[in-house]
């Protein structure tokens, strides 16, 4: 449906509305709880107005902490019933934003973040006219019947594209959030079986890190360009662990053998220039694991991107250098 390139113009404010998820009851790494204002230490507000951005921050979603919420009667699904009443939250807000013609911008805590952040913007502008680029070192794509460890981060995406549990499926409106057929993930180095025979079993669009060191960047550009042909509206999450640690470091869980810098940089500017982003979540960030606060501004810079801005390190240092 995209017959042209989306690039606005640098000049030109685009609103966003930002918001922090605090939850870490979806996955075992705490410390990614903190990430949401560990991004606004680092400025992120101010530095993405510089970018031409029209921030709303409208701070955090109320999240319980882990020794108040009540991890729930089905060790498949701990935390069930307050990961989703916190998915309900985080969906009106994203849900209200697209309706105003904003994009949103999410920071969490741990991935089951986008179980609401999705839905929210899969409703504003139906379910079937948006696509999903997901980069993440795993597949999220287990149920409550295959889960080894009971964490729905690790089954949201398969939730949204309407798999596994209904309390899950059916946060926010009811039935899949995402047709399967516009899901791209890509990065993947770490799935469980089960995961690979879901997304065999639907054909699910892939391309694993194995794909990209032996085949290079053209065939994943080709499916970018395929699914911006295909839906008005992309949304991206990305998980920090699907760059490699040298670059992400305070990823909730270091990945040695992920993305380059080089190659994730130019995705989401090629993302951005191609397809009409109007989400972003950046998840599983731990400060406490952070070096010198390079993950945290790799982050920044690639919501910009993503957002079809040009925000490099090279940029910030002019920006902070003019005469």
């Amino acid at each position: 449906m995209n017959d042209v390139e989306h690039s606005p113009q640098a000049n030109v404010k685009t609103p966003v509305t930002l918001i922090g998820v605090p939850l870490d009851l979806g996955a075992e790494n705490l410390g990614v709880d903190i990430g949401p204002n560990a991004f606004r230490y680092q400025k992120i507000v101010d530095k993405l107005r510089k970018t031409s951005f029209d921030v709303q921050d409208l701070g955090n979603i109320e999240c319980k902490e882990r020794t108040e919420a009540e991890i729930g009667g089905d060790s498949r699904m701990k935390y069930a019933d307050e990961i989703i009443a916190i998915s309900e939250r985080i969906a009106k807000v994203t849900e209200q934003a697209v309706k105003d013609g904003h994009k949103t911008i999410t920071l969490g805590g741990d991935h089951s973040i986008t179980l609401g952040a999705f839905a929210g913007v899969s409703t504003a502008v139906g379910a079937n006219n948006v696509g999903m680029i997901y980069f993440d070192a795993h597949g999220d794509m287990n149920t409550a019947d295959t889960t080894l460890t009971g964490n729905i981060h690790g089954m949201h995406l398969a939730s949204l594209m309407g798999f596994g549990d209904e309390k899950l499926i059916n946060v926010h409106s009811e039935g899949a959030k995402l047709n399967p057929a516009n899901l791209l993930h890509i990065g993947g180095s770490d799935w469980d079986q089960a995961e690979r025979d879901l997304a065999a079993k639907h054909k699910l669009q892939t391309f694993m890190l194995f794909d990209l060191l032996t085949q290079g960047m053209g065939p994943l550009i080709a499916k970018i360009d395929d699914l911006a042909s295909r839906v008005s509206n992309v949304y991206i999450s990305l998980d920090l662990d699907s760059i490699d640690q040298v670059y992400a470091p305070g990823a909730g869980m270091p990945n040695p053998m992920g993305l380059a810098y080089r190659e994730i940089a130019v995705l989401a500017e090629y993302i951005g220039k191609k397809c009409n982003v109007v989400g972003v979540d950046v998840v599983e960030y731990n400060p406490l694991q952070d070096m010198n606060n390079k993950t945290a501004e790799l982050g920044i810079e690639l919501i910009a991107r993503f957002l079809g801005k040009e925000y490099s390190w090279y940029a910030n240092y002019l920006s902070q250098n003019q005469l």
